[in-house]
Formats: structure tokens, C-alpha cells, sequence
């Protein structure tokens, strides 16, 4: 009975890290595709972040990827995996916490972009084309997604016929970056 409170705690604390990580990485592809900032849930990601990014006012972009975003990312799973080591009573090793942290942050970027690509792929069975779509969240879907497809269609012709391969091969180079940091990392 004594340690459910700090479970209760510990899940808050990781529920709300959860959720600014969600954010924050939605920001980061937000801005890298160029997103229609007119769409409602681009407009709440941009309120939402706005109060945690004024801290970071002072760490620039790199083009049009927001470092600042990132870095707040990294910060957030830097805390949930101390509290899961403190959590669990084994030892904290910073160096390591940090490179997990930066790691993570990489992953929930990947992670962020398959799961738009699975979403992308189940749609186009039921919407058959973007300019017919007033969803804002398939939306914002097909604004993510359509530069990184159009890189790859440019490289690698991915149409047999009315088939498009494109998203299983964006999915397959994500899992291949993802197999590959693991290895590197």
C-alpha cells in the first residue's frame, strides 16, 4: 500500500513528460514540412509550446530544424530515465544519461514519423486524395509526410502501376536508421 503513491507520482511525472515530448516533436515536424499554420491543431501545438520554448529563446534554429524544440525533447526523457533509475535504485551514470537522452530523442522523432506514415497508409484507403480531405489532423498527416515521400519518389521510382510503394519504403529507411543508431549508439 506505501508504494502506490510514489507509482501514482512517478506515472504523473511520465504522463506529462509524454505529452510535452508529443508536442514538441510535432513542432519539430511541423516546422521542418512547412505545415499549414492556419490548421486548428498546428495553431494548439504552437500555443502549447510557446510557454516551454520562451526558455529556450536564446538557442537558434538550424535551418529549419528547431534545435531549441529538441533539446527540450532530450531534456524531458533525461528526466524520465532518471526517475526510472532513481525509481528502480540503480546507479546514475550522467554520461550515459545523457546519451540516452539524446537517443531518445532521435527515437521519438522516427517513432513520430512511422506512426504518420501508418496513419498515411490506412487513409489513402479511405481518402483518395489530399485536396478532398477536411480533416485537420489527416491534414497535417499528408503535409508531414508529402516532402519526405516526394524525396523519395525522386531518388527511387516506387509506382507499379496505381500502386505506390513510397510509405513502405519511407517505412523500411526509418526502421533501418532506427536499427542503425542502435548499433552506432
Amino acid at each position: 500500500m506505501s508504494n502506490t503513491f510514489p507509482e501514482l507520482g512517478f506515472f504523473l511525472v511520465d504522463l506529462l513528460l509524454s505529452f510535452i515530448v508529443l508536442v514538441f516533436t510535432l513542432r519539430i515536424l511541423l516546422a521542418l514540412t512547412n505545415a499549414n499554420a492556419q490548421n486548428p491543431i498546428t495553431q494548439s501545438i504552437i500555443m502549447i509550446s510557446r510557454p516551454f520554448r520562451s526558455i529556450f529563446f536564446f538557442i537558434p534554429n538550424i535551418g529549419k530544424f528547431e534545435l531549441s524544440s529538441f533539446i527540450l525533447i532530450a531534456i524531458c526523457h533525461f528526466i524520465n530515465i532518471y526517475m526510472q533509475n532513481v525509481f528502480i535504485g540503480s546507479d546514475v551514470i550522467l554520461e550515459k544519461l545523457i546519451i540516452l537522452s539524446f537517443k531518445s530523442a532521435i527515437f521519438s522523432l522516427l517513432n513520430a514519423l512511422t506512426i504518420i506514415f501508418i496513419i498515411l497508409a490506412i487513409s489513402s484507403w479511405f481518402i483518395q486524395s489530399s485536396y478532398s480531405n477536411k480533416n485537420p489532423a489527416i491534414d497535417l498527416v499528408y503535409q508531414i509526410s508529402n516532402p519526405i515521400l516526394y524525396y523519395i519518389k525522386r531518388i527511387i521510382p516506387t509506382s507499379v502501376g496505381v500502386i505506390d510503394f513510397s510509405v513502405i519504403i519511407a517505412l523500411v529507411l526509418i526502421h533501418f536508421l532506427q536499427n542503425f543508431l542502435n548499433i552506432i549508439i
